[in-house]
This record gives structure tokens, C-alpha cells and sequence, in this order.
């Protein structure tokens, strides 16, 4: 409670300074590692690897448009397969050399940092607009690249316990992971889809959804199969016929829900990882941190180039250079990189070492990455521009204009100015929002995605209202429904094209 009351504190602060929550989170987590302002305590890996993992990939899972990825799933499958070993053997080659590691121990470190973390990434691309490919790519290959990724870490840490790797050994265990999880998720994505079309209420379908997610992932991980990428397929699964077949007040609850427990999973996370470091050790790894950052760029570097050479010559779509660029920058690490240290066995050589390296590299990430990373994509030239420079002006200049209309009204209503002056300045301000807004009705932008944020704004407020309203008896229940009904489809429309 200490943890989640620390984090919430630390959320309600970066949004109102503007900052990505998941950065605060990491800089709050260094604090608590320097100062030991909150106490040390054991955490069981098996709590994170059955607890917290499924529920990270799967929000991610069934909040993906099974449509989007299919149009791009060459480079996704490119970047989810081929791109994760490239990475973690690059990763690992200059972390043995570097770092003097042992190779079983850093193919563990590298298998880590193919892990990615698109929440920095979705944010920089709702603050400036990129193509909506780019943007689908790089969220499919998150949802894959973390399966393949977290399957080489229960690789790579069996290897590193036992001290040798039977390549048909090996090879069986990853066919098993891999078969069975498909398998199993398969299976539970149709059952689970069919208990979803029959539940009658959000409250049901709620449960239900917690019941195939944890049900998948449990028997997948008794069966030695990968419950990442079993959850994986189910929350693709249950997404699809959310969207096909539920109305939509149902898909924002379990949209919502799922986002709140990842929400509060991600706060757990950072600071739980800040209190299971030394400060000593991880200022005397520091070196190490800046060799594994480096390592790992290179090896994401080795992975996207690589991939998408190869691809070039197969595919009749290839991915820009400039877009592949975005990809190797925006190698952003978070939430699931340090769960996924922190669910390690006990008995991995190193772990101690590689929980400090984990999160210095995630903090060097989220701070000189994720930070500047919209201001990148401007300097790569992916962003891109308004169809019309003057509707920008136009909106420019109605903000500037309401601004001085309400700052004129309050100094008259102070006494601060003759109301002579008052209506001067006013009709003034009047004419210049009079001509920007017959700019922009003009403009075929008005009305549509550029100002979804404020729809968003009316229809969350006329939700409330409507509520209040019939909670208090004022409206009859049935009608209130009718037209919440209506408000949610419209807000589930508006957020489907913000996502």
C-alpha cells in the first residue's frame, strides 16, 4: 500500500508537468535505491512471473487491432523472430567481451534487453502524428517481440543454471514453449471467446476475461509452454470479438479495467526494483550500465538492419531507412524488461548484477530516450505535417484570442479597466476569432481527428451528467441507458482512432 501510495503520488504529478508517468516512476525509483526511504524487501520471482507478467502483455493484447496487425505483419514477424535472436546474441557478444560476463550469463542479459516497452513510443506518436504503418508496426513487434523475448530468458536462464546447452536439448524445450503456448492459446482464445459473447453484463465479462487470461497462463506454465505468448494469442483472440460482437460500454470496461491493473503493476514494478538494489552496487556498476547500454544498441542496430536487409530482397513493401531508424532509437525499456529480471530464479549466477544493470539501462533509456523521443522523430523527418499550414495559424490564433476575451472579462470584472476600453479591445479580439473560425469551417480538419480530443472531453462530460442524473432519480433509467449506449459507441470510436 506504502508502494502504490508513493506511485500514485508520483503519476498525479507527471501528468500535471506533462512528463510520461513511467519516467517519474524510474527517477523515483533511483531515489528510493540511493536514499532507502522505503525498506528492503524479499520478492518471490514466481509472484512477478505468474502475477504480473500475463497481465502486462495481455492489456497490451486486447487492446491491439487484430486488422492492423495482419496488414503489417511481414515486418512484424521479421522484427518478433529473426530481429529478437539477432539482438540478443549482438547484446550478448559485446556484453562477454565487455563486460567480462560469461557467455551463458550474458545471452541471459541479452534475451532482457530485446525486451521492449512501447508505452514512451505510443506517447510520442499521439504527440505528433507519424504513419499510421510505422505506428502499427512498432506496437505489433512490442506485442510479439516480448513473447519470443521472455521465452529466451526462460532459455537462457536454464542454460545459465545448469552450466551447458545441448543444442537438441534446447531446441526441444523451445519447440515445446512455443507449440504449447500456441496451442493452449488457441484453445482458451476460442473458449474464452465464446464465454465473452454469452456474458450479459460488463461485470461478467470482466471476470471472465480475468478467468481465461490467468487460466491459460497457469496451464501453459505447468506444461513447461510459454504462458506469455499463450496470453498473448487469448488477448488477441478476446480483442477481436470484443470489437465484433460487444457493445461498446462493455469494451471501454474491459479496456479500462485492464488498464488500471497495468497501470498500477507498472508503479509496483519500478519502485519494487528500487527496492531490491544496493545504491553501492549500482553506482560501482555504472560503467557496466553505460557498456550494456551500448551493447544493446547494438545489438537492436544488428537486429533491424539486419532484418529488414534480408526482407528488402523478398518484399515488395520494404521499410524506409528513415523508419528504421525510428525503430533502433525508440529501443525504449520499462516495465516488462524489469519484471522479467526480477521473475529470474534465485539459483541464476549474476542475478543480483543483472537486476542493477536492468534498470540502470531502463533509466538511461526513459530519461535520454523517451524524453526528447518526440522531438527525434521530428529531427528524422517522419512526422507528419498538417495538410494545410493555414488551419494550424487559424487554430493558433482562435486559442490566442479566446485567452485575451476571458483575460479582459476578469479585469473588468475587477475594476482594473474602464469598460470603454473593455469593449474596444474586446470587439477587436472578436474580429480576429471571427476570422479564424471561418478558416477553419472552411477547412475539411474541422470536426474530425484533429479535434478528437475535445469530442472526447464533451461526450466524457454528457457521460457524467447522464449518470449523475439518473442516479439521483432525475431521469428515467431506460432512456439514460439508451443514450449512454450511443455516448459509449461514440467514445469507443473516437479512442480506436487516438490508439
Amino acid at each position: 500500500m506504502l508502494i502504490l501510495a508513493v506511485g500514485s503520488a508520483v503519476a498525479i504529478g507527471a501528468k500535471r508537468l506533462g512528463v510520461a508517468y513511467n519516467v517519474a516512476l524510474v527517477l523515483v525509483g533511483l531515489v528510493v535505491a540511493v536514499l532507502g526511504v522505503l525498506p528492503r524487501a524479499a520478492l518471490d520471482p514466481e509472484v512477478v512471473l505468474v502475477g504480473m507478467l500475463p497481465v502486462l502483455v495481455f492489456q497490451g493484447a486486447l487492446s491491439t487491432d487484430l486488422d492492423h496487425l495482419k496488414e503489417s505483419r511481414t515486418p512484424i514477424l521479421a522484427l518478433a523472430i529473426p530481429g529478437v535472436a539477432l539482438s540478443l546474441l549482438g547484446t550478448a557478444a559485446v556484453a562477454t567481451w565487455a563486460l567480462e560476463l560469461p557467455f551463458a550469463i550474458a545471452l541471459v542479459l541479452g534475451a532482457l534487453l530485446a525486451i521492449t516497452d512501447t508505452v514512451s513510443v505510443l506517447l510520442a506518436f499521439r504527440a505528433v502524428r507519424v504513419p499510421t504503418r510505422l505506428a502499427a508496426i512498432m506496437e505489433g513487434e512490442s506485442l510479439f517481440n516480448d513473447g519470443t523475448a521472455l521465452v529466451l530468458v526462460a532459455t537462457t536462464a536454464s542454460i545459465a543454471i545448469s552450466g551447458t546447452a545441448e543444442p537438441l536439448g534446447v531446441a526441444r524445450s523451445l519447440l515445446l514453449a512455443l507449440g504449447g503456448a500456441i496451442g493452449f492459446g488457441l484453445v482458451f482464445g476460442v473458449v474464452g471467446g465464446l464465454v465473452l459473447r454469452a456474458t450479459p453484463d460488463h461485470l461478467t465479462a470482466v471476470l471472465a476475461s480475468v478467468v481465461v487470461c490467468f487460466g491459460a497462463a497457469l496451464i501453459s506454465e505447468n506444461a513447461h509452454a510459454s504462458p506469455v505468448i499463450a496470453v498473448v494469442i487469448v488477448g488477441l483472440f478476446l480483442s477481436h470479438v470484443a470489437r465484433r460482437s460487444l457493445p461498446p460500454s462493455r469494451v471501454l470496461a474491459l479496456q479500462s479495467f485492464w488498464e488500471a491493473n497495468v497501470f498500477a503493476l507498472n508503479v509496483l514494478i519500478f519502485l519494487l526494483v528500487g527496492m531490491q538494489l544496493d545504491a553501492s552496487a549500482l553506482f560501482a556498476e555504472a560503467p557496466a550500465i553505460l557498456i550494456a547500454f551500448g551493447a544493446m544498441h547494438a545489438g537492436r542496430a544488428l537486429a533491424v538492419y539486419g532484418s529488414f536487409g534480408a526482407l528488402r530482397l523478398v518484399s515488395k513493401s520494404p521499410v524506409s531507412l528513415k523508419w528504421q531508424h525510428v525503430m533502433v532509437l525508440g529501443n525504449i525499456k520499462g516495465a516488462l524488461s524489469m519484471a522479467a529480471v526480477l521473475a529470474l530464479p534465485s539459483a541464476v549466477p549474476f542475478k543480483a548484477r543483472l537486476v542493477t544493470i536492468v534498470f540502470g539501462v531502463t533509466f538511461l533509456t526513459l530519461v535520454g530516450q523517451a524524453l526528447p523521443f518526440a522531438r527525434i522523430l521530428k529531427l528524422l523527418r517522419v512526422v507528419i505535417s498538417p495538410a494545410d499550414a493555414r488551419v494550424e495559424d487559424a487554430r493558433t490564433r482562435l486559442v490566442a484570442a479566446r485567452s485575451g476575451q476571458a483575460e479582459l472579462d476578469t479585469l473588468l470584472a475587477a475594476g482594473l479597466i474602464p469598460r470603454g476600453a473593455h469593449a474596444e479591445r474586446m470587439a477587436r479580439l472578436q474580429r480576429e476569432a471571427l476570422d479564424a473560425e471561418r478558416t477553419l469551417r472552411a477547412s475539411e480538419m474541422v470536426g474530425g481527428d484533429a479535434l478528437a480530443h475535445v469530442d472526447l472531453a464533451v461526450l466524457d462530460a454528457q457521460r457524467g451528467a447522464l449518470v449523475e442524473a439518473a442516479q439521483r432519480g432525475v431521469l428515467e433509467s431506460e432512456a439514460v441507458e439508451q443514450r449512454l449506449a450511443e455516448i459509449d459507441e461514440r467514445i469507443l470510436e473516437l479512442r480506436e482512432k487516438e490508439h
